[in-house]
């Protein structure tokens, strides 16, 4: 069947055509008996999963978070965001991260921790779409646009860095400054 099913994968047939010919290819029986019998295999999945826990004690994993949202401890440090005002289901925060009260990662975005620095976003502060923020200090109430990329930096309180736009290692932002769309700021720049 496996090699049936991999012939046809390459073959120009229309889509209803395929879906008929997968139909055909399921397991015998009524699909009710089959969701029953997956039912009772992921039931069981379960508990030797606390089987193992139990076996393992504190060493054990445990998953705890919505499995959009990625928030990983690294070395034994885990990212801090009881405090934050939002954190977009696909927002990934790694290591050592902490979020000020009212802060927000929004989707995509990533904050990372784990590179022998931890990343601080200050209270009602905004991390925008796919922004990318490692080992940074962000003040307070301080917007980092989509896209933008931080890299080892610090940025004021009420700043705002532009959509696209780049601070490298070692950069300072000042208070309430403002880099536009799409500027950089070079290693060790700033002020």
């Amino acid at each position: 069947a496996t090699a049936r099913r991999s012939a046809l994968a390459g073959m120009s047939i229309p889509a209803y055509a395929r879906q008929n010919l997968a139909w055909a290819a399921r397991p015998p029986g009524p699909q009710s008996f089959w969701h029953a019998v997956g039912t009772a295999v992921r039931g069981i999945g379960r508990q030797i999963d606390a089987v193992g826990v139990g076996l393992q004690g504190d060493c054990a994993y445990h998953e705890k978070l919505v499995m959009p949202v990625t928030a990983v401890a690294v070395g034994g440090k885990a990212p801090a965001i009881a405090a934050a005002g939002f954190v977009a289901p696909s927002a990934n925060l790694v290591g050592e991260v902490s979020m000020g009260e009212g802060a927000t990662a929004w989707y995509a975005s990533l904050l990372r921790g784990d590179c022998g620095k931890p990343t601080s976003v200050g209270a009602g502060s905004q991390i925008g779409d796919r922004a990318t923020v490692t080992s940074s200090q962000i003040g307070a109430k301080t917007w980092i646009g989509a896209g933008a990329t931080l890299v080892d930096c610090s940025v004021g309180d009420g700043a705002s860095i532009g959509l696209g736009a780049t601070v490298c290692a070692g950069a300072s932002v000042g208070d309430g400054a403002v880099l536009t769309a799409g500027a950089g700021v070079p290693a060790g720049g700033g002020g």
